[in-house]
């Protein structure tokens, strides 16, 4: 019997001696779980840190809703007072992408667009060679319909028939808003398709006007500004060149700040459109129909506009 006692309680030993090997076996495996998670949750995979940095970014910055800038738009009334300016001749657009501040007047009316519509062919072309489909080296073939009086080289050096490279191309149209060149370009892609690829810039209703047409908009011309602006880094020869054209005229004319710019003039139709790399940046356009000396009216706004946004960022 004594024995037989023994025996159980040896028994009890044992397998309270296994209960406690598999609790400590539980909690091991628990404990390395555990450890195993934290582990992955820290080293995070190349590819994923982008993703991560993004989430943080986005919780830690401060959003800032887009609202009307009244002080622009007071200055636009009183501007307009001044010069006789109405729906039926003026458009302006203004925006200031680090405050989000904005000023629209006459959006939606219609202009000929003259050499404004050269921003858009030069943005089709560079995307091309950005894509790989073309070349700078590439050349154009100059045909004699093509020519189109106005200053450029293309214009004035070069001769129907000759083989023009897309390098020679851009720059004269852009920097000396070369006719010749631009008509060149725009017959090599053709008349229909290259309306339709120029409203891809913009994702606003253009009416059948514009892709029959060379007509803008200033809500139009501010979509191009702004596609520009925040693609600039695949633009970098077309910033360059915007900043050299007009000659220093136009919105330009008594600003100390870079302006990437772009003029036209035609049948009484006076514009310029760009960025003002200001204290912030800015887009601005403004649009005029038979304004007496539109060019200087321009670049008063320009100065005016700049002084006013600038003096209340100072207040």
């Amino acid at each position: 019997m004594k024995t037989k006692g023994v025996k159980e309680r040896n028994i009890k030993n044992i397998i309270c001696v296994l209960c406690i090997i598999i609790l400590l076996c539980i909690l091991i495996l628990t404990f390395y779980l555990q450890n195993r998670n934290v582990s992955k949750e820290v080293f995070v995979p190349i590819e994923s840190w982008q993703a991560i940095t993004h989430d943080i970014v986005v919780k830690d910055s401060v959003y800032i809703e887009e609202s009307e800038d009244e002080n622009v738009k007071n200055l636009i009334n009183q501007i307009r007072s001044e010069y006789g300016l109405n729906s039926n001749n003026f458009g302006f657009f203004y925006y200031n992408v680090n405050k989000k501040k904005y000023y629209f007047y006459n959006e939606n009316k219609y202009f000929t667009a003259a050499s404004t519509v050269k921003v858009p062919v030069a943005i089709y072309y560079y995307t091309k060679i950005n894509n790989g489909e073309m070349s700078l080296d590439d050349t154009l073939t100059y045909k004699s319909g093509n020519f189109e009086a106005g200053g450029g080289d293309v214009t004035n050096k070069y001769k129907a028939g000759s083989f023009i490279p897309l390098s020679v191309l851009l720059e004269e149209l852009i920097v000396d808003s070369d006719n010749t060149a631009n008509n060149i370009l725009i017959s090599n892609i053709g008349w229909s398709k290259y309306r339709y690829e120029i409203a891809k810039l913009s994702d606003r209703d253009l009416t059948s006007n514009f892709y029959s047409s060379n007509v803008t908009c200033p809500g139009y011309a501010y979509d191009v500004m702004n596609y520009l602006y925040n693609n600039s880094d695949k633009y970098p020869k077309l910033m360059e060149d915007m900043k050299k054209s007009s000659f220093g005229k136009y919105l330009k004319e008594y600003l100390d700040y870079d302006v990437a710019h772009k003029y036209g003039s035609y049948g009484g139709y006076v514009h310029d459109y760009g960025i003002i790399y200001g204290k912030d940046t800015y887009l601005v356009g403004v649009f005029t129909k038979n304004i007496n000396n539109a060019p200087t009216m321009i670049a008063n706004i320009g100065k005016r506009l700049v002084e006013t946004v600038e003096n209340v960022e100072e207040e």
